[in-house]
């Protein structure tokens, strides 16, 4: 160690492992060298200006006051953590600038608006600590060198890891807050595509997103239509958002392009904001250039974690959906590296004066950027690095730190010691801090800082304000856009919520119920998700309110599709129940089981489905409507769980008979009963006028919805298991429940259905057409949540039997809208298949037009698992692609490349049905009239038997009878 000695005015030094470092560029240095010499830095008072006689008087307390304030504002004693950037990253920060290069070379190519658009998905891993963040910023630069383009971050935290989309929220909440403070006229122009465009899911993302709010005045706000996902599935549930998110993203992106989306610590986000990522990067449909990071520890995923499951299969999507994965594994540093950041730090640029210490350093630190800083603020704070104002150096000793540091087992263990040297108070406050999130509002800590002085150990309490300030100098946090504060690392919050044994799930549950009994309403509704993750960490007592909070979280959290979340509310709330609950107030555990139910339901655990519906429906405490939502779950679920239709419709009939409606008289004779019934209902709707039931009223009476509801769930039951004539009772009902009882949302797919009927029992084309005019009329008045079904059932099996094909198209197109809006999206995507590939087929467009839209309908289906349905499309696809081949080179078979039959998957009736249409076309259209011939004579009339009414029935069987004439002809 360098000794400093002050004799008879002189200096003499002895160095035996010093570096110099004196700064003669620093102008502050230079004045405070040219009038004071010094001595040991340690204490200030031995700092005395230079007098003409050499004498050194004692320091004036004014002079000592301007020495500490001179002092304070020096540099060069300071070890300088940001001044050089990132070192060693050379080629990380390369590839990843040259991914948003790339998307901005095409957004100013003239692909910008080609449903091909590219888009990168950029995943950062390695261990905690090397700088995944600082290198996700980079892309930073060249957003602020683009024109349009907008960079946004979101984070997850351990602490707030089971709280639905907290990253995704933070995200574009930050999106949200950059346009609100953009130009006048990109304001505008945002807001209103919003309002054109979105509809009633403006108001859906505003209770997820509060500052989307921000961007709308009170005027606005009543042009915006209410949220309607309440009584949704939770399949429509689910596609309502993935089409709320993908709209929102697809209008910001008009606007501002490329969106780079930074989402740091992936691995413990969760499922919800898992699948909002997949909804964007897979988004065929959105023209713009998007870029989502998402950093990772490498280390704390592995193939058990559903972040790798859902990185494995987003690897396998990438071509289908149109966008680039790029992984980048960000490595310790190495040897040099560290000692570039050492030399960084220290303000000195020759290698050889840091290389002992970055030995060191590289040694305990294993080149963690992170750690290395942390070591590096401990060596200054514990007096083994200095910076020595009399001789202008930094001084230390490579074998007292060596010494020193043996014992330094991690980055949290060097942050703890630096936050003990803190004061009580401030130790406190960190914790607090830490158990509100990765981020949080000062307010809200001063709120809590307030209502808990009784577990503050000093009377002196300090300002909150300057302990927040004191923890951002000593780099513990920083701000993060407006009254919000966030950990600089995950590891400093980790420290924070260990430094000692106060935060015990026993400290948290208290800190959540102060929140909750605290916060305003609204502001509690916005850490609505938060407040009961602090609470629900707490030991188990049966509080009601406590499960009433448990409950407003998983509604909250069920309405954004955020199932598993909303699991472990459920769960949580049903704990706090009182064991008396059911006799004292059972609409509290009739909520929470009704609503546990479907949420198991749609995560697929039927037996947690088996367990809530048997908790309602056996408890004497709720009547036979109250119970009817489980009933509802549980004949859904055997649907899912079953191959037949039959164990619904005896479950269905025996609840149809509790509630004094009788569908099915005679199980033996359903046959004629339908007929009968069909003949009489026909008969009753053909004498009411067009508008008739436009103009009913909607229908209340709770155990009619009921009825209603369970015929529905029948319905769809017997046309899966190709039962048309409970099909048919079931649609005839429903209609006669409409002209007695009022409008429901199955009244226009009923009247649908009545017109199949009256043309499939009478050939009555005047009540068919009637028919279907009355659905469209209901609809257009009421609206509801089966227009997509409603309007496939008439285009695909009525319209054709009454109007000309073309005719139907637009009202397709329609209903596909409005299905994916409304999440009705199997229904939507079947009218998306008959606009864009059964229609224009049998109208005969041009086959080049119609292959066009394939990869675009494809992904969609494969990503709504509708798998007959996708089978069937790609079998459309293979045999246009054959058909259009010169005849020489076409097989007499269809498989190919997009489709083969040799492919060992169990065939729906269905696919098997359209693989027969399409082989026997391409023997038609290229004269293989002999097989066309032997595959009727072998199959018969397979495709109108299973289709059931299907608008190519005609078309198909047509040209079935070219193959056979041709054959009989030839043959004679």
């Amino acid at each position: 160690m360098t000794e400093t000695k002050l004799s008879n005015g002189a200096l003499h030094e002895q160095a035996d492992n010093s570096i110099d470092c004196a700064n003669d560029h620093d102008p502050l240095s230079l004045s405070i060298r040219s009038n004071y010499s010094f001595s040991k830095p340690e204490s200030l008072a031995q700092l005395r200006p230079e007098r003409g006689s050499g004498v050194l008087p004692i320091i004036t307390k004014a002079e000592n006051r301007q020495l500490e304030k001179t002092m304070a504002e020096l540099t060069i004693n300071k070890l300088k953590f940001n001044s050089k950037g990132l070192i060693g990253r050379q080629q990380e920060i390369t590839t990843l600038k040259s991914c948003f290069r790339c998307l901005e070379t095409q957004n100013n190519g003239e692909s910008l608006h080609d449903s091909e658009a590219v888009k990168d998905l950029v995943f950062l891993h390695g261990f905690s600590g090397v700088g995944k963040s600082k290198l996700a910023e980079t892309v930073k630069e060249e957003v602020a060198a683009s024109k349009n383009a907008m960079f946004v971050e979101g984070k997850y935290d351990f602490v707030t890891m089971d709280e639905p989309f907290s990253g995704i929220v933070q995200a574009y909440g930050s999106l949200c807050n950059q346009i609100k403070d953009s130009e006048l006229g990109i304001r505008e122009a945002v807001k209103l595509s919003i309002m054109e465009n979105m509809e009633q899911e403006t108001e859906m993302l505003k209770e997820l997103i509060p500052e989307l709010g921000s961007l709308f005045n009170n005027q606005d706000i009543d042009c915006i239509s209410a949220n309607n996902s309440l009584g949704m599935s939770n399949e429509k549930r689910q596609e309502h958002w993935r089409h709320a998110f993908r709209v929102f993203t697809r209008i910001l992106g008009s606007f501002f392009h490329p969106i780079v989306i930074v989402l740091d610590d992936l691995q413990w986000a969760d499922v919800a904001s898992l699948d909002v990522l997949e909804y964007l990067i897979s988004d065929v449909q959105n023209p713009y250039p998007l870029m989502i990071i998402g950093c990772y520890r490498s280390n704390e995923v592995n193939e058990n974690s559903i972040l790798y499951n859902r990185m494995q299969d987003l690897r396998e999507k990438t071509e289908r959906f149109a966008f680039r994965i790029t992984e980048i594994e960000v490595k310790s540093c190495d040897m040099d590296a560290v000692n570039k950041m050492i030399m960084s730090m220290m303000s000195i640029d020759d290698e050889e004066k840091t290389r002992e210490l970055a030995e060191v350093c590289f040694k305990r630190t294993l080149g963690n950027p992170f750690f290395l800083i942390e070591f590096m603020k401990m060596l200054q704070t514990e007096g083994l690095l200095e910076f020595h104002l009399g001789l202008m150096k930094w001084v230390y000793n490579v074998s007292k730190i060596e010494d020193a540091t043996m014992s330094t087992a991690n980055v949290v263990d060097l942050l703890h010691t630096r936050m003990r040297k803190l004061s009580d108070d401030m130790q406190v406050l960190l914790q607090y801090a830490a158990c509100l999130g990765s981020s949080f509002s000062p307010s809200t800590l001063q709120f809590v800082w307030k209502e808990n002085r009784s577990i503050i150990r000093t009377d002196d309490v300090s300002n909150v304000d300057d302990m927040l300030k004191l923890a951002e100098q000593a780099n513990f946090m920083e701000p993060c856009g407006t009254d919000q504060l966030r950990w600089v690392h995950d590891k400093v919050q980790e420290a924070a919520l260990s430094l000692s044994d106060l935060v015990t799930p026993a400290f948290q549950f208290q800190l959540g119920l102060c929140l909750y009994h605290g916060l305003e309403k609204k502001e509690l509704e916005r850490q609505l998700f938060d407040v009961t993750d602090l609470i629900n960490k707490g030991a188990g007592v049966s509080r009601e309110e406590l499960a009433t909070l448990n409950l407003r979280a998983a509604k909250k959290a069920h309405r954004t599709s955020a199932f598993h979340s909303a699991r472990n509310y459920i769960a949580n709330g049903i704990r706090f129940l009182p064991s008396d609950t059911w006799d004292t107030d059972h609409w509290l555990p009739l909520q929470l089981y009704s609503r546990g139910a479907e949420i198991e339901l749609a995560l697929g655990h039927m037996g947690k489905v088996d367990e809530y519906v048997e908790a309602v429906v056996s408890t004497e405490a709720c009547t036979l409507i109250e119970t009817m939502p489980v009933q509802m779950i549980k004949m859904r679920s055997l649907i899912n769980r079953l191959d037949t239709g039959e164990a619904v419709l005896d479950y269905a009939l025996a609840l149809l008979k509790q509630l004094g409606f009788q569908l099915v008289w005679n199980r033996k004779l359903v046959r004629v009963q339908a007929v009968t019934l069909a003949i009489r209902t026909i008969k009753k709707v053909k004498r009411l006028p067009v508008h008739h039931f436009a103009s009913l009223r909607k229908m209340k009476d709770p155990k009619q919805q009921a009825i209603v509801n369970i015929l529905s769930i029948v319905r769809a039951a017997a046309y899966k298991s190709q039962n048309i004539f409970v099909s048919m009772m079931c649609s005839c009902k429903m209609v006669e429940l409409t002209l007695a009882h009022g409008v429901s949302d199955m009244s226009g797919a009923s009247l649908g259905g009545l017109a199949n009927v009256a043309y499939l029992l009478k050939n009555d084309y005047a009540a068919t057409l009637l028919f279907c005019e009355m659905a469209f009329a209901l609809h257009e008045r009421h609206g509801g949540s089966r227009v997509g079904e409603t309007i496939f059932t008439i285009c695909a099996y009525c319209f054709t039997r009454v109007k000309l094909l073309h005719e139907g198209l637009p009202i397709m197109m329609k209903a596909y809208t409005h299905g994916v809006r409304s999440g009705e999206i199997e229904w939507s995507l079947a009218n998306l298949i008959g606009y864009f590939i059964t229609f224009p087929y049998v109208m005969g467009k041009c086959l080049g037009q119609i292959l066009e839209q394939f990869p675009k309908i494809v992904p969609q289906l494969e990503e709504a698992q509708l798998t007959t349905h996708m089978n069937i499309v790609q079998t459309f696809w293979q045999f246009a692609v054959k058909l259009q081949l010169v005849p020489s080179e076409i097989p007499t078979q269809l498989d190919g490349d997009i489709f083969s039959q040799d492919e060992e998957v169990e065939l729906s009736p269905m696919h098997l049905a359209t693989i027969h249409l399409a082989q026997g076309e391409l023997f038609l259209f290229h004269g293989h009239y002999e097989a066309l011939a032997n595959q009727d004579i072998e199959k018969g009339d397979l495709y109108s038997d299973t289709t059931k009414l299907n608008f190519m029935i005609p078309m198909e069987a047509f040209h079935r009878g070219i193959g056979l004439y041709a054959m009989a002809k030839r043959t004679k």
